[in-house]
């Protein structure tokens, strides 16, 4: 595609005007005043020609994919191929501001400012180039589309990730007392007055002829497992991006307690199933499993996302589902159907708290009769929802509500008092 530059409308004001204009008063010069407009259409077309051929000779390319950060800038490195004699670009992508670029005699590399606001896999967009023809007569314009996927990772980068990375042990946390003696076999010694006498070990006690007692210590290696639910319900703003993020920090925090850590993802089906390991490889194992889990138009399937862990867990571990049950149908079955795992596993459920779900004099006052009533139905879920979590309390499982933007404190302190409470 070509169009006409300001040069070219200059140079038909100073020729083709005038020349119609001097043929119009002396019919005598209609000849050459044809001829002159003959030669300068012949010139204009030769130019338009040779913009088609030098826009034709640059070509675009990029890698295939580039890793990048939510919300963090980044920049995808363009090689322009140009077979002409240097000059000047003008160049755009994705519709975004054009900007001049020289671009020399073959390859040549050029870097494009990018800040990703969603996390996922997204396709650069068309790459519109104008170059202007030998004469200036003319802008040839074309667009070039590069098979380059943006793969954006969720920002882990706050303060709170950050802290896990320095060398003191439990960064920010207060030093807390140890509950109980741990359960991990340690070594043996002589028995001592006050030594329980359900810690003896007694065959060792006959085989050495003397007591001897057990010592304990407390498990470092444990399994936890975050499951998320990519089902309907998560397509709320924000609320499954605060799932993601929240499975992503208790790995890391897993890793910084010398726990495994695994993940599951389901929505109407299981879709993916991550064993519990550890190091930072496994980290990014799994931080690629889930940076472009996206929600779908289903209803969850509990049963089988906890047929599936029962089938896969050999151990006793920590499970951390997060999910949404404001819908009473599925909270039922949710209720209904936790016991498959919580007679062998810690199950912890975190439930993301929206808008409607709130108490009725909590925040702002309702000024019409709507606001009211939408109160009231705000307070009826809420105390559903605490129904609920007695009622699963009473089958070992706890169950937080928690803001979206909270959810991976939350999901932290959660995992933190397991640890020192020693619950596994």
């Amino acid at each position: 595609m070509i169009v006409p530059s300001p040069r070219l409308i200059w140079a038909a004001a100073l020729v083709v005007l005038p020349a119609c204009a001097i043929a119009g008063l002396d019919p005598a010069t209609i000849g050459v005043c044809a001829a002159v407009l003959a030669i300068f259409a012949a010139i204009a077309l030769v130019d338009a020609a040779l913009a088609e051929r030098r826009i034709a000779a640059i070509s675009v390319r990029t890698p295939a994919f580039a890793r990048f950060t939510k919300d963090v800038a980044g920049a995808v490195p363009l090689t322009f191929e140009n077979r002409n004699a240097g000059l000047t670009l003008r160049m755009a992508v994705a519709g975004e501001e054009a900007r001049e670029i020289l671009v020399p005699n073959g390859p040549s590399s050029v870097d494009h400012s990018v800040t990703p606001s969603e996390r996922g896999d997204h396709k650069l967009g068309a790459i519109h180039i104008e170059a202007p023809s030998p004469l200036g007569l003319w802008q040839a314009r074309a667009a070039r589309h590069p098979e380059f996927t943006f793969r954006v990772y969720p920002n882990l980068r706050d303060r709170a990730t950050a802290s896990l990375f320095l060398k003191t042990a439990n960064p920010g946390l207060r030093a807390h007392r140890q509950v109980g003696k741990g359960r991990e076999f340690d070594n043996l010694r002589h028995y001592l007055s006050g030594d329980n006498f359900e810690d003896i070990h007694w065959r060792a006690t006959a085989r050495r002829g003397f007591p001897v007692v057990k010592l304990y210590r407390v498990e470092q290696a444990q399994e936890v497992y975050a499951v998320i639910d990519s089902s309907r319900l998560s397509m709320r703003e924000g609320i499954l991006e605060s799932y993601v993020n929240a499975a992503l920090h208790l790995a890391l925090v897993a890793e910084r307690q010398g726990d495994r850590f695994g993940l599951a993802t389901f929505s109407d089906r299981t879709h993916r199933f991550v064993r519990a390991r550890n190091g930072m490889d496994h980290f990014r194992l799994c931080r690629e499993t889930i940076y472009n889990l996206r929600s779908e138009r289903v209803s969850p399937s509990f049963r089988d996302i906890f047929t599936s862990l029962q089938l896969n867990l050999r151990r006793r571990s920590l499970i951390v589902f997060f999910t949404s049950l404001d819908d009473a149908l599925l909270a039922e079955t949710f209720e209904r159907e936790v016991s498959m795992l919580s007679r062998r596993h810690l199950v912890l459920v975190n439930v993301t708290q929206t808008p409607d779900m709130q108490q009725l004099f909590t925040g702002e006052l309702p000024e019409t009769q709507d606001d009211l009533y939408h109160s009231l139905a705000g307070q009826m879920l809420w105390n559903r929802m605490r129904t609920l979590a007695i009622a699963l309390q009473n089958r070992g499982v706890k169950l937080a509500i928690v803001q979206p933007e909270r959810m991976k404190a939350e999901v932290t302190a959660q995992y933190l008092d397991v640890k020192r409470r020693q619950a596994l």
